[in-house]
């Protein structure tokens, strides 16, 4: 998964503000090409941060559903959604679930991860990751993703637990689930 541009992070903060954005609108905001504006909803759609509309980009949403991991309906506020290479796609009731179904699996393009105090999906590579705090809307033990550093870094000195990158979150849950 590769790291958004600055005028992709700025397409992706419209759509969290907006739930859905126009390519007029990207034009005029970015102050960029139609063609451009086309090129950049393609990669964002095909990495997984929006879905294509007809004329744009809509905010993705975790579709109701059972978790591939432990079977429970997923959680809105936690969700976590993948896609496989093959174009097919899971969801994962939380960050815990999802995470585990990353540790077993090879075939994964993109992933996106619920911010717990925004309820928005962020590509779960750029993730903080607060794992085992006392927090704990779903699986055991408790993983919590966030957009921001700084919120990551809010809830573990309110409420515990030990703060990890996407990549340190991977091994740490390993661990965790193993005791």
């Amino acid at each position: 998964m590769k790291i958004l541009s600055p005028r992709q992070r700025t397409i992706v903060n419209l759509l969290a503000q907006k739930g859905d954005v126009r390519v007029e609108e990207i034009e005029q905001n970015l102050n960029i090409s139609k063609a451009t504006a086309y090129r950049e909803i393609q990669w964002l759609s095909s990495q997984g941060y929006a879905a294509k509309t007809p004329g744009g980009l809509s905010r993705m949403t975790a579709a109701p559903g059972n978790c591939l991991q432990c079977g429970r309906e997923s959680n809105p506020r936690a969700a976590f959604l993948a896609e496989r290479k093959d174009g097919s796609q899971f969801s994962a009731c939380c960050p815990h679930c999802g995470l585990m179904a990353l540790t077993h699996r090879t075939d994964i393009l993109s992933a996106m991860t619920t911010d717990f105090f925004y309820g928005t999906l962020l590509n779960a590579a750029h993730a903080w990751y607060v794992l085992n705090s006392r927090v704990s809307p779903c699986c055991q033990p408790s993983v919590l993703s966030f957009a921001s550093l700084s919120d990551a870094q809010g809830l573990v000195q309110g409420f515990g637990g030990e703060l990890a990158n996407f990549t340190d979150a991977l091994e740490k849950i390993k661990t965790l689930t193993q005791l």
